[in-house]
């Protein structure tokens, strides 16, 4: 009797704390989890939401989840051994229970499947060998290479390793774009796999329009022409729930190492890929022809350089450019040509050398580091999307999604070399030219690697800015000593006091958000256009001088 009672207490405590992970996660994810009898009654559909939960950086979730794994794995105090004939008996019980259970959620659906097929199909593949676990779709990954070719493929392991993978791999297809990655869960009776094609951004929404894509890549925003086209399917894709920064890059301008040039203008760059200058004496180089290599019309990273570079100087490019979709491919070619220059994200400059880019003459020429694109202050710098319905397709992709955008996947994102949205704090040394109240305020301090910039014609964060604020708090939490500074600036556009006027309140809206969590800003200042990062005469330009820096003393 003393060990029924033990045993009847330690399921009653087990069923109490999936009631609670079930509550919290409809509270802090917005998710329909479904009835308490479904969870008890499908163990991957838990095991989904225990995964999903772990992801999402919520520590109230992830003491739940532990407190959950633990209570499953201890058995309760005085309860029966499942060795010998008696463990036997009490298996065999614990089966027929879960029959029953597994019974009772088929017929309580009403969607006409047959309930005794369902439980013979989990018999079945729970006995079988991994090398023999069938296979299961959980969501498909289209779009970017720059995503596609090393980070997608790194973080989709991350996460099926986080979820219970024994065993990850990756599986070419046909072509060199297109791959397959396999994860074994002997536990879950099946494999899991995730399609990965990365012909190019373009095709990220062209196959969501078609259904064939659950997640688009892009290396790019969606524009508002996609948007429109894909709302009545899914909903605003330009939304906070939908639109997600995975992390950053920068388009590096690369040559030859033995090229003696260390920098160009923006103007000189696109001058150069029209066709315009095809000589290297022009731009103050060792004369020779100058050999065009750009990334092919489909490729993210040749709308974002036809954006920032070439459109915004009146250009199109040369049609003597050679194309490529693979990113690799065109480093490669520039490193072994001497005459050769080319454009690609950071991660992939490999053999070759990156210039520094300065936004028109006489600016600083800025050179693509982790902290100049994290800040988004380097003229190239780039934000990598992952893009789906607020509500996504399966369990699996919003889990992924979630994974990819915590400490953990933001980890991963660092470690392929892309740029991680994770905080830290660099020194940076004020430029004497600047402004003499700013040069005392962070003569000194440290500078956090990221902006706040906020969506057009408003004091509204953006999508990334949103996600930051909880970023910044988890970043202070480990430092409680230490206090930010906000310091707002805008473009030039309009009178300076109202511009100035306009940087404090953008600073302010920040202060804000900020408080709500906790965290109260020693210093709240506005600078109006006084420190421009980029050009005020493109809209990209004017966007990152509309921002709010943090500094910390």
């Amino acid at each position: 009797m003393a060990e029924n009672a033990a045993a009847a207490s330690h399921e009653k405590q087990l069923y109490n704390l999936i009631w609670q992970l079930k509550l919290q996660a409809e509270r802090s994810l917005t998710l329909r989890v479904g009835t308490l009898r479904q969870l008890l009654a499908d163990p991957d559909k838990l095991a989904e939401l225990m995964s999903l939960s772990e992801a999402s950086g919520d520590p109230a979730l992830m003491r739940l989840v532990q407190d959950i794994r633990k209570a499953q794995q201890a058995p309760a105090a005085g309860a029966p051994s499942r060795s010998g004939s008696r463990g036997a008996l009490w298996g065999f019980v614990a089966a027929a229970f879960g029959v029953v259970l597994m019974l009772v959620w088929w017929i309580g659906r009403g969607d006409g499947t047959p309930a005794p097929q369902a439980v013979a199909t989990v018999a079945s593949t729970a006995a079988k060998p991994a090398a023999e676990l069938p296979e299961r779709r959980v969501f498909r990954l289209h779009g970017s290479n720059t995503v596609g070719e090393k980070l997608a493929p790194a973080l989709i392991e991350s996460w099926m390793k986080a979820s219970g993978a024994t065993a990850v791999e990756v599986v070419d297809g046909a072509k060199a774009v297109e791959r397959t990655v396999i994860g074994r869960f002997p536990q879950k009776g099946e494999r899991w796999t995730v399609e990965l094609h990365a012909h190019g951004s373009s095709t990220a929404f062209r196959d969501l329009g078609s259904g064939t894509t659950d997640i688009g890549m892009s290396s790019r925003r969606i524009k508002d022409t996609e948007v429109a086209s894909l709302k009545r399917r899914y909903g605003d894709l330009s939304a906070a729930g939908a639109e997600h920064v995975v992390g950053l890059d920068g388009l590096a301008v690369i040559v030859h190492r033995s090229n003696p040039l260390a920098a160009l203008t923006s103007a000189e760059v696109a001058r150069i890929f029209a066709g315009e200058v095809r000589d290297w004496s022009e731009v103050g180089g060792t004369a020779g022809p100058i050999e065009l290599h750009a990334r092919d019309d489909v490729s993210g990273t040749y709308d974002t350089f036809r954006s920032l570079v070439l459109e915004a100087h009146g250009k199109s490019l040369s049609g003597a450019a050679h194309r490529y979709e693979s990113s690799t491919e065109l480093s490669d070619r520039v490193a072994a040509a001497p005459a050769a220059i080319g454009f690609i994200g950071l991660p992939y400059v490999r053999n070759a050398k990156a210039l520094g880019i300065a936004e028109e003459a006489g600016t600083l020429p800025i050179v693509p580091t982790s902290f100049t694109v994290g800040t988004e202050d380097y003229p190239l710098s780039r934000r990598l999307y992952l893009y789906a319905p607020a509500q996504p397709a399966t369990p699996e992709a919003a889990s992924f999604i979630a994974h990819a955008l915590s400490t953990t996947g933001q980890d991963v994102v660092r470690d392929v070399g892309l740029i991680s949205q994770n905080i830290y704090a660099q020194n940076v040394a004020p430029d004497p030219t600047l402004p003499r109240d700013y040069v005392a305020l962070t003569d000194g301090a440290e500078r956090l690697s990221l902006n706040f910039r906020f969506r057009p014609a408003s004091y509204q964060l953006d999508n990334k800015g949103q996600r930051d604020l909880d970023r910044m708090v988890e970043f202070l939490s480990r430092q409680p000593t230490r206090t930010p500074m906000l310091l707002g600036f805008t473009d030039n556009y309009g009178e300076v006091g109202a511009n100035v006027a306009l940087s404090l309140e953008r600073a302010r809206a920040v202060e804000r958000e900020l408080q709500a969590r906790g965290l109260y800003p020693r210093i709240v200042r506005g600078f109006g256009p006084a420190i421009a990062v980029a050009s005020n005469r493109t809209e990209s330009g004017r966007e990152k001088n509309r921002r709010v820096e943090v500094w910390l003393r």
